[in-house]
């Protein structure tokens, strides 16, 4: 890639959007980074965590923007708003510039519509889309599936307090059909607490507790989330006579093999970690995350069944998921 510039969008610059912002920078190309917020708040907490880290390459410069640039061309946007704004964000976005490769956060929109409506945009401007539930792309549960008999069951858990079930069940869905290697999946049951909460995101979003099954065929993933002071996550894979337990926060798995058990350290990489090599496998053709449209269908009826607990609690029939 040398003496090319790799143009490098970011809408959203807050909590996840000043990672990704950290995660570019190391990248060791030469690259012209536009970073967007309407926030000023958002655009200085950019910049002071764009400060924080070493330049990747020396030559690479970072302009930071409170409206998106007009008939600009980009190679890579990552869209990493509030799921609220995001479609109307999107269509600005695609209506008004050119770009090769789009990156979405989760939860990526609130509604069917939304996902359907961006779909046909996405394929008449012929732009190649991802969502960024990352996991699957960790070392550490590739590793796993490497030793995944899918002649057997594959029990997934997924266990803990305070860790957001309503905005990261997607994540563990995912890793869940990419141990399977599957994409079709349904929500057998769900017991989610009658009490709910305001997300730490804004007053407009929702968290809830409680647990949700998942089943595809002869494999199983429950997922479950009590609301503590301290924050855990264990996910738990069990395959055979393999379980491996992983304690993410503490990042050590524990692997338990025909009754010999072992436990490590392991890696668990932040966004700062992760998005220098996206650009990478982007550019050249070999990303590894979870493609919009895959994770669109995904998202539905994760979004269904969420939208229909909050709409019971809050008494009032709800148009979108008012989660992100």
């Amino acid at each position: 890639m040398k003496n090319i510039i790799l143009k490098i969008l970011i809408i959203g610059a807050g909590q996840i959007g000043s990672r990704h912002l950290q995660g570019a920078i190391k990248n060791k190309n030469q690259l012209s980074i536009t970073v967007v917020d309407t926030s000023q708040a958002a655009l200085k907490l950019s910049k002071k965590r764009a400060m924080e880290i070493k330049l990747g390459n020396s030559k690479t410069t970072i302009t930071y923007k409170k409206k998106i640039p007009k008939n600009k061309i980009f190679d890579i946007c990552i869209v990493s708003t509030n799921a609220d704004n995001r479609a109307k964000v999107t269509i600005d976005l695609l209506n008004s510039c050119e770009l090769n490769y789009l990156v979405f956060e989760k939860i990526v929109f609130q509604k069917k519509e939304d996902f359907e409506n961006i779909s046909k945009i996405l394929k008449k401007k012929s732009v190649n889309a991802w969502v960024n539930c990352p996991r699957r792309t960790y070392q550490i549960y590739r590793n796993i599936k490497k030793k995944i008999d899918l002649n057997l069951p594959v029990k997934m858990e997924v266990t803990g307090s305070s860790w957001g079930m309503a905005c990261n069940s997607i994540h563990f869905i995912d890793l869940f059909l990419y141990l399977i290697e599957d994409s079709n999946f349904r929500i057998t049951k769900n017991n989610f607490s009658k009490k709910i909460f305001e997300s730490k995101r804004g007053k407009n979003f929702y968290e809830i507790s409680g647990s949700m099954k998942v089943a595809n065929r002869k494999h199983s993933l429950l997922i479950s989330c009590k609301i503590r002071k301290e924050n855990s996550l264990y996910v738990r894979i069990k395959n055979g006579n393999i379980e491996n337990t992983l304690d993410e926060n503490n990042k050590i798995l524990i692997e338990n093999s025909n009754g010999s058990i072992k436990s490590k350290r392991i890696n668990v990489p932040y966004q700062s970690d992760l998005t220098g090599k996206l650009i990478d496998s982007l550019i050249n053709k070999r990303c590894k995350l979870v493609s919009y449209e895959i994770s669109a269908k995904n998202h539905i009826p994760l979004l269904k069944t969420i939208k229909s607990h909050l709409s019971k609690i809050l008494e009032r029939e709800l148009s979108e998921c008012p989660i992100t």
